[in-house]
């Protein structure tokens, strides 16, 4: 009985090692397709931090406080939703200064970070002239994006797609084949987001050693946002 098993079980390897080595001898083309899409941004993302010190904490805290209650008096203005304001953790701790080689202390500190999205970027001149005309510490860290990104990183992905595709189409021609079946379709790598244009990542402005402007903000160019999607296709090939 064993000895049938045993036969059985080899006629199986066999046939296997053949199926195996014939499917590695399949001929196939691997193209690399490239898909972009540029797009004006309608979002706009920045951090708002605000710090005090003074010789008594609850002192400090109490700016603070009364900061951060202006702010969100001022988003409020601008009809910003809750969920696009995200506020941190008040801290405080006391505050040194380095003079004549020692650490001096000067006071307690409080400090705290508002971060906002602002979806009206045609108003933002007139909402960080606003900011900065609070007493905050600073204004930076702008981050632009659309509404739609996905709606851009999926048309990108479609257009890298019919580049492989062509791609393939061309390379089969010239050697006079045909292209049959998709057998693998990946992602090379992420999307990746380019700026272009007259664009500041970030802008600080420190109202505590400089005196600000009330009437107007600063003028932040976006410049042009951009979707990138690679991919990698292997097609089967026919005569």
């Amino acid at each position: 009985m064993w000895k049938k098993n045993l036969v059985g079980m080899l006629l199986f390897l066999a046939l296997f090692s053949i199926t195996s080595c014939s499917n590695s001898k399949a001929k196939v083309i691997k193209v690399y397709g490239n898909g972009e899409v540029t797009y004006i941004p309608d979002i706009v993302t920045m951090t708002v931090k605000l710090k005090d010190v003074k010789p008594a904490l609850k002192d400090a805290i109490a700016n603070t406080n009364a900061t951060s209650k202006k702010l969100l008096e001022l988003c409020d203005k601008y009809s910003i939703a809750d969920e696009d304001i995200k506020t941190s953790f008040a801290q405080s701790g006391k505050e040194y200064e380095y003079q004549n080689g020692k650490n001096i202390f000067v006071g307690f500190r409080s400090e705290q970070s508002i971060q906002i999205t602002f979806r009206e970027l045609q108003k933002i001149e007139e909402f960080t002239g606003e900011i900065l005309a609070l007493q905050v510490y600073s204004l930076g860290d702008f981050k632009y994006s659309h509404s739609k990104k996905s709606e851009y990183e999926s048309e990108a992905n479609l257009l890298a797609l019919d580049d492989a595709k062509a791609a393939a189409e061309k390379m089969a021609a010239r050697m006079n084949v045909k292209i049959g079946d998709v057998l693998y379709i990946s992602d090379v790598d992420e999307p990746s987001y380019n700026y272009y244009g007259n664009y500041y990542n970030s802008y600080e402005y420190e109202t505590m050693s400089k005196q600000l402007n009330s009437s107007s903000g600063f003028v932040v160019a976006p410049g042009i946002l951009s979707s990138k999607k690679n991919v990698v296709v292997t097609f089967e090939i026919k005569k």
